[in-house]
């Protein structure tokens, strides 16, 4: 059985400058497929979902930039 360190994974994450709330989310979908005991630890439904929540974040992050510099 495959375990991992989440708090680990998120200081990591962190630590190479990932906001906290991203950091987690990707911690949280890695840990998903994990849990599921497939021979492929990222499906490709899994990996959608990262990158949706990765996109959304930037959007959010372009917007308040967009909104600083109007």
């Amino acid at each position: 059985m495959v375990t991992l360190d989440t708090h680990k994974a998120v200081t990591q994450l962190q630590d190479a400058g990932v906001p906290e709330p991203l950091a987690r989310a990707t911690v949280d979908v890695v840990e998903e497929g994990v849990e599921k005991g497939t021979e492929k630890l990222v499906t490709q439904a899994i990996l959608y979902r990262a990158l949706l929540i990765q996109g959304g974040v930037l959007i959010g992050a372009f917007a308040a930039i967009d909104a600083l510099i109007s």
